[in-house]
């Protein structure tokens, strides 16, 4: 189940709200293409930002137009453990895959603090846990032995790793591993991981799901060249706090604000006219490659 290409799907706003509709269309939208999950309240979502109602909203939202068509995760992070089991007792009812959770943020537990905290997460819940190892927003990592510990529980069942020395050492380990740094995907995908959950899914998900299918059917040099074409355009995603610079690219194809809420800044004058090109190219690469292929 976990495996291809997840999007961590943003959350539109406008003057300052949660734009319930621009969230559907763009839910709507990805429905059609060949992803093969969404991420809700992601750090890409800007979730650590929205009150416990709009969290709440964000999921009714995404839940009335997905409907079971697509499994959905939920994330989920904080300090607090305790307060993590909770936002978990209270998601339970909504018809979601599982839960993306992060290890403890700002408190820098110990391995072994940091294996409790995910102890009391799998016995919170009998849905899915994916771990989210994101150590610098966190402060902490989650070590590969650590995570093969942790397999005792048979919800642990995946983990979205950012950290690139973790993919081989994780290797062989019965867990699935989805990469959370865009710009090593193929080279995650040649260490052995089954997919990845990234933000730049909102731009190319064809071409990024194109790379895990050729990398998949064995063709890991065909893939390289194709994922190696798009960095450029990969790097400026990232070229200001995400995710202004993926709002302001989205923002030029559909009907959506590129606002994002304070204190991430949206994308300067400047990006944005970079982004604008990026588009062009990044449609050129498509034709190229459609006809390399074809």
């Amino acid at each position: 189940m976990y495996s291809g290409v997840w999007l961590p799907i943003v959350t539109p706003f406008r003057s300052g709200e949660v734009d319930i509709d621009a969230l559907q269309r763009l839910a709507d939208y990805y429905l059609r293409t060949e992803i093969s999950g969404f991420v809700a309240l992601g750090t890409t979502g800007e979730a650590a930002l929205l009150s416990e109602t709009e969290r709440i909203t964000v999921l009714q939202a995404l839940n009335d137009v997905v409907g079971g068509r697509l499994p959905v995760l939920v994330g989920i992070g904080g300090p607090d453990t305790r307060q993590v089991v909770r936002e978990i007792q209270r998601y339970e009812h909504w018809d979601c895959a599982g839960y993306l959770v992060s290890a403890p943020s700002y408190v820098c537990p110990d391995q072994a603090g940091i294996k409790w905290h995910f102890d009391q997460v799998a016995l919170a819940t009998e849905r899915s846990i994916v771990l989210y190892d994101v150590p610098h927003r966190t402060g902490v990592a989650i070590a590969p032995d650590t995570v093969a510990r942790l397999l005792e529980h048979e919800n642990i069942v995946a983990i979205k790793e950012c950290v690139k020395d973790h993919f081989g050492k994780l290797r062989g380990l019965p867990i699935s591993v989805l990469c959370g740094a865009d710009e090593a995907f193929v080279d995650s995908l040649g260490a052995g991981a089954s997919g990845g959950i990234l933000a730049s899914a909102h731009v190319c998900p064809d071409l990024l799901v194109e790379v895990h299918e050729l990398a998949r059917a064995g063709f890991g040099a065909q893939a390289r060249i194709l994922f190696d074409a798009m960095l450029p355009m990969l790097r400026l995603l990232f070229a200001a706090p995400n995710p202004a610079a993926i709002k302001a690219m989205l923002a030029f194809d559909h009907p959506m604000a590129d606002e994002t809420r304070m204190p991430i800044a949206p994308a300067s004058a400047l990006l944005v006219e970079r982004l604008h090109k990026a588009r062009q190219q990044l449609q050129d690469l498509r034709t190229e490659f459609a006809g390399a292929t074809g």
